[in-house]
């Protein structure tokens, strides 16, 4: 009954919502009657969407504080808490624990990881040190020699490469050490051991800490997202906001594991789901990045996309000509053309190009909600 009437509070507050894409939806609700709790937010948002907002990229963060700032409000709930230590890789992948053992006593402070040649060592996040970023796709790692803070550091690789650099085998390890043949000190690599996971399991390892807060303290094992001092602050157990943000997926993403030409792969995707999957903007494509980096698949697979044999143009399965593009050399394939059907690569950049329709590839789904 408590927690229906809650609700009902919850409801009866302010709306505003901001599409990131029409696979992603953030939504801000200003609770007018009573201010709640982060679980009694969690509750809300799982009960009426997906779950509080994780937090990907500083653009998701600074669409987000425009929501709060535009609603006259300085900071709104958000699904970063204290739950367990964990190794996480900045840009998602999985962690081998055993090989990054011994991992620091567990403590307050988050701690990351810098290497020179063989040796690992555990140092605080907000050190100034030399990083190492990665450029996916190509396969390249470059040493940056700039004294920054882990997590400055990972803001830098983002805008300007793909990411923090992870190891995940013997071989990345050797073109990590090829790289970093000129340093004397310890680099940051992407290795986060921290206690703070997201409400609704994203592996994502931002962590745009608030000028306030420049590492969480005990005591404070909740998160909000905090406009004054742009990014994210921590709260105690007993805080309470007026304002919670929601996400929303409005399109559940499948990646199917079975080769199929294109019209078979269109056939299955209508008969188990809605469809093949269609990228119709900038912001679709950054949900789908967030959905497969860090995970293992690679290759070309099918997407929503065919061309007109009579006509030359391309459109999606829905009947929609396609407007914006991520066609590979940044121009859409014209007749003559032997190839009519679309494929993403799964690598950097997730650009389309056109492939033979008989071809077998995987396929990637989308199920509307």
């Amino acid at each position: 009954m408590e927690m229906t009437s809650l609700l009902f509070l919850l409801c009866a507050g302010v709306c505003c919502t901001a599409a990131l894409s029409r696979l992603r939806q953030f939504h801000l609700y200003e609770n007018t009657n009573k201010k709640c709790t982060w679980t009694e937010a969690q509750d809300f948002c799982r009960e009426n969407y997906t779950d509080l907002v994780t937090l990907y990229n500083q653009e998701e963060s600074e669409q987000l504080i425009q929501l709060i700032t535009s609603h006259s409000s300085t900071k709104a709930w958000i699904g970063l808490h204290r739950k367990e230590h964990s190794l996480k890789w900045s840009n998602g992948n999985i962690v081998n624990d055993t090989a990054w053992s011994p991992l620091p006593s567990p403590c307050t402070e988050p701690m990351c990881s810098a290497i020179l040649k063989d040796n690992t060592t555990w140092e605080k996040c907000t050190e100034q040190k030399y990083f190492m970023c990665y450029r996916k796709g190509s396969g390249d790692s470059f040493l940056i020699e700039q004294n920054m803070t882990w997590y400055k550091a990972q803001s830098y690789c983002r805008e300007n490469y793909t990411d923090l650099v992870s190891i995940r085998n013997e071989g990345q390890k050797e073109e990590v050490k090829n790289e970093e043949m000129n340093s004397t000190t310890p680099y940051w690599i992407g290795l986060l051991y921290d206690d703070w996971e997201w409400s609704d399991g994203g592996r994502s390892a931002y962590r745009d800490w608030s000028t306030l807060s420049e590492f969480p303290i005990a005591g404070q094992n909740h998160t909000v997202l905090y406009q004054p001092q742009i990014g994210i602050l921590t709260v105690g157990n007993g805080g309470s906001e007026e304002c919670t943000l929601c996400s929303e997926g409005s399109v559940r993403i499948h990646i199917i594991s079975k080769l199929m030409y294109w019209e078979q792969a269109l056939g299955y995707c209508k008969k188990y789901y809605h469809g093949l999957l269609r990228i119709e903007t900038a912001e679709d494509l950054e949900v789908i990045k967030q959905k497969f980096n860090g995970t293992d698949f690679t290759g070309h697979v099918w997407v929503g996309l065919r061309q007109s044999r009579l006509f030359g143009f391309w459109v999606w399965t829905n009947g929609l000509p396609v407007g914006w593009s991520n066609w590979e050399g940044d121009r859409q394939p014209e007749q003559p053309l032997s190839n009519h059907c679309g494929a993403m690569a799964m690598e950097e950049g997730y650009k389309w190009s056109d492939q033979d329709c008989l071809s077998m590839r995987f396929l990637i789904c989308e199920e509307e909600l």
